[in-house]
Order: structure tokens, then sequence, then C-alpha cells
């Protein structure tokens, strides 16, 4: 059971990987625009080994970008679920805010860039400003969608026995839209992690993987291209099953809202 769990869907990635060096090491491909898997791990252990300042030139891109996405990520959580909620509980609010949201959020986040660019600057404030925005809206929206399908009926016996707006709020209205939020949370989490990336782009000035991707792009470093492409894909998957994932199965896998 386990077996089946944890290993049988690598069996297609490993699988995709063998192809992949096969073909190359038997020229089938063009190895300068394919560069073999094992020639891709060669880039990257020597960017790992390079050092800059006594620190390594890959764990210093990887951890930067890592506290842009944090740092952008609770930003766009903490207000998106307070947006969300105030949108679910009036409809004023809701009226409000629901087309504005629907009018900006579907414009990506790389070309929104260009503006905070404009307004802030290279660097930091402009990457987590832009990732905290595409964050924002899938958990306001999802957050909203939870809280206005709550139960009525549960709301009023809630009332009846006398518990108080925060206290119906607290135990009614967000364990109701919990599984929500959640959704909301994986969905502007991925979305946060794309825009990071792709701001760091033309935002970064020297540091985070996006800029590492984009420096071997123009130096036609096609090993290292594919490596932190691969190192993205790693990285995220390390992010939502390990720590989105455990604090799903300390709150709606242990209350039973959801199958394991």
């Amino acid at each position: 059971m386990e077996f089946r769990k944890y290993f049988l869907p690598l069996i297609p990635i490993l699988g995709f990987f063998l192809l992949w060096q096969f073909l190359a090491d038997h020229h089938l491909i063009n190895n300068a625009l394919f560069p073999a898997p094992s020639a891709i791990c060669t880039e990257l252990i020597l960017l790992y080994k390079q050092q800059i300042a006594g620190n390594s030139v890959l764990m210093t891109n990887i951890v930067i970008t890592l506290i842009r996405l944090l740092y952008a990520a609770l930003m766009g959580m903490i207000t998106g679920i307070l947006a969300g909620t105030l949108m679910g509980l009036n409809r004023r609010f809701y009226r409000f805010f629901d087309p504005v949201i629907t009018l900006i959020m579907p414009i990506p986040g790389i070309a929104m860039a260009p503006i905070f660019i404009i307004w802030m600057g290279f660097g930091d404030p402009t990457i987590i400003t832009v990732g905290a925005i595409a964050t924002f809206f899938p958990v306001a929206c999802n957050t909203c969608t939870g809280v206005r399908s709550t139960d009525m009926q549960m709301v009023r016996a809630a009332r009846i026995m006398g518990a108080s707006n925060i206290t119906i709020l607290t135990n009614v209205y967000l364990p109701w839209a919990a599984i929500y939020i959640f959704t909301g949370i994986k969905l502007g989490l991925a979305r946060c992690w794309r825009t990071v990336i792709a701001v760091e782009f033309i935002a970064a000035a020297n540091w985070g993987l996006g800029y590492m991707i984009w420096d071997a792009a123009e130096y036609l470093r096609a090993g290292l291209v594919y490596g932190g492409i691969i190192l993205l894909a790693l990285i995220f998957i390390t992010i939502e099953k390990g720590v989105i994932g455990l604090f799903e199965r300390m709150t709606i896998k242990k209350w039973g809202m959801v199958r394991n």
C-alpha cells in the first residue's frame, strides 16, 4: 500500500529521465539543446560548489527566492482570507469588491511588474508586492465562496444558544469554509511561486532562481536552464506536500472533511 502511494507516481517520471538519458547518450537528440540529465546534474553540482563570500551560489539563489516567496505568500494569504471573509459576510462589501477582483484577477503578475518597477524600482519590493497580489485573488475568492456556502441553520442555532459574532465566525463560518480556504491557499501559493520566479526574470538585481535561469539562458547554458526548471518543480512539490500537507493533516483531514 505504501509502495503504491509513494513510489508508483515516480515510475513515469523516472522512465522519462531514463529515456532522455538514453537518447542523449546515443546522440539521437541535440545535446546542445537537450543536455542529458547527467549533464544537468553536473551543472547544478558545479554551481552548488561555486562560492561567493563563503556561500554556495546555488543555495543563495534558492534561499533568496524562498524568502521572497514567504513574504509574498504570507501577505497575500492574510489579506486574501480577511477580504474573502468580509466579502462572504457582508453583501455590500461583496458587491463592491467582486467586480474589482473580476477585473484585476486575470491580469498576469508579469504584466503588472513594469508598473511596480516604475513605482518601486528593481529588487525585492517589486517582486514581493506582485507575488502578494497574485496570491491574494485565489485565496480571497475561495474564502468568500466558503463563507457564503455556510449552512445558515448552523448559524441560527449558534445565535439561539447565545454565541457572539466572533464565536460564530471562528466556530461556524471559518471551520465550514476551511476546505475552500485551503484550496485557495494551494492555488494562491502556486500562482505566487510562478509570479515570483517570472518577476525575478526582469526585476531581480542579481539573485534568485528566476534570475539564475534567465542569466543561464542569455549565456546559452541549457543544462543550467533545465536544472533550474527541475529545481522549481521539486522545491514547490516539497513546499506543498510538506508544509501545506502538514496543515491539512492537522485540520481538514483530521476533522474528516476530506478523504486521505
